[in-house]
């Protein structure tokens, strides 16, 4: 592998990586490593350049725990680490790299796009940025640095759905404030029901709820309340700053109102808008410095 770049997907039989792949190797600044959970879709897999697989059981984030060590991550300056249901294509995950290194980002994700499922409507696109700057970045679709990989690794070792790391990876030093960003300027189309087909594996396996699997991880830093997504500051497509809870309500607002009847469910997006605006007026940030709560009691 020579680029500096890399995507890693756990892949199941209806993986959509594949459309990831609609330029040659030459026109990518990525590789790919796929990671099969499922026996037959690795039996299935085709060698090609810049592209290669590993069979690892489990769930996403623990297999992504096993395929990441056995790795160089030196080799690698980000990591983008989507769902497999994620509609893409080369030329979007190009600037996803892109653009987390033009500003520098310790953490940040792609929009998503108006037919998406989402869990937080905030993750939406939002017409005339280029990023917005967030004290969240969802689990769906992460794009982290060698140092914030590093820090987080651990944590995913005993995980399969990753809930609650999307609550603290904002937060630790080396992300933080300007640091984790939504960008608006890729978007992406996440095709399923969230957490359906998570539910069933983990249903399947006997292991713990992903809202137990949360809870567990929220103890180790002492977190008794729940961080809801706010959009701090952003970039115009113009190149223009914002600046500012309440300003970027607005704008953001008002962007999505004029394509309301672009979502998927116009009715759920116009929820999901009041829902935002209401956060970013009343809801209190929470940027500070994360520590594993032992740390903190010494």
């Amino acid at each position: 592998m020579t680029k500096k770049n890399l995507v890693v997907v756990r892949a199941g039989a209806n993986s959509l990586h594949s459309h990831w792949l609609d330029l040659p190797y030459a026109e990518r600044n990525f590789e790919m490593l796929v990671s099969f959970f499922s026996e037959e879709a690795y039996a299935t897999f085709v060698p090609a350049e810049g592209v290669r697989a590993v069979l690892v059981k489990g769930g996403k984030w623990d297999g992504l725990f096993k395929t990441l060590s056995d790795l160089d991550l030196d080799e690698f300056d980000y990591f983008w680490l989507p769902d497999d249901d994620i509609e893409a294509s080369t030329g979007s995950i190009n600037k996803i790299f892109e653009l987390c290194q033009r500003y520098g980002l310790a953490v940040g994700q792609p929009s998503l796009s108006r037919k998406s499922y989402f869990s937080h409507f905030l993750l939406s696109r939002c017409a005339g940025f280029r990023i917005r700057y967030t004290n969240y970045v969802e689990i769906m679709v992460p794009c982290l640095n060698r140092a914030l990989l590093r820090r987080a690794l651990p944590y995913f070792e005993n995980t399969m759905s990753g809930f609650g790391l999307d609550y603290i990876w904002c937060r630790w030093e080396e992300a933080g404030a300007f640091r984790s960003a939504v960008i608006d300027a890729v978007e992406v189309f996440h095709t399923r029901p969230v957490g359906k087909v998570l539910k069933s594996a983990m249903d399947a396996t006997g292991c713990p709820k992903s809202e137990q699997e949360e809870g567990h991880l929220k103890a180790k830093f002492d977190l008794t309340r729940r961080t809801v997504p706010i959009a701090f500051a952003g970039v115009l497509d113009n190149g223009q700053p914002v600046s500012g809870r309440l300003i970027m309500a607005l704008y953001m607002c008002r962007s999505w109102v004029k394509e309301l009847k672009t979502f998927r469910s116009p009715r759920e997006a116009g929820w999901g808008i009041l829902k935002v605006a209401r956060r970013q007026a009343l809801r209190s940030l929470e940027m500070w410095l994360l520590w594993p709560a032992a740390a903190k009691s010494r």
